[in-house]
């Protein structure tokens, strides 16, 4: 009887690891968090990315979690800061982080379609507004 031929398997030892990420809780993401996006969803309980048509179309859907239109990564000092939270969709959240892996200039223009200052990304670190 014929024989199968062999499966090429990959070494375990060449197989590079993922970095390691933080924990939401390490990234300070606190319960101290927990409430205060609680209670900006409750002021906001509809996403506003999709009531501005701001990554697509207008549509109306509930706020899932709270999002830094600046990422908090990038800028430190909007982690706190109101006027950079936005009340955010599952959906609007994966088209959000590909917005983050871009230029500025994008994030920009979505914080004029949501009505929102544009942050000053020379003072960005420090959370600055530009006039």
């Amino acid at each position: 009887m014929p024989r199968r031929p062999p499966t090429f398997r990959a070494s375990v030892a060449k197989r590079v690891e993922p970095e390691t990420r933080l924990t939401s809780r390490q990234r300070g993401y606190s319960s101290t968090w927990d409430r205060a996006s609680r209670a900006y969803r409750h002021l906001r309980p509809l996403c506003e990315y999709c009531d501005a048509g701001a990554l697509g179309e207008e549509r109306t859907e509930l706020a899932t979690h709270v999002d830094h239109l600046y990422p908090q990564r990038r800028f430190p000092g909007v982690f706190w800061d109101q006027t950079w939270w936005v009340s955010c969709c599952k959906a609007c959240d994966a088209a959000k982080q590909a917005l983050e892996h871009g230029p500025l200039a994008g994030l920009d223009a979505l914080a004029a379609r949501l009505g929102r200052p544009k942050m000053a990304h020379s003072q960005g670190a420090r959370g600055g507004l530009e006039s």
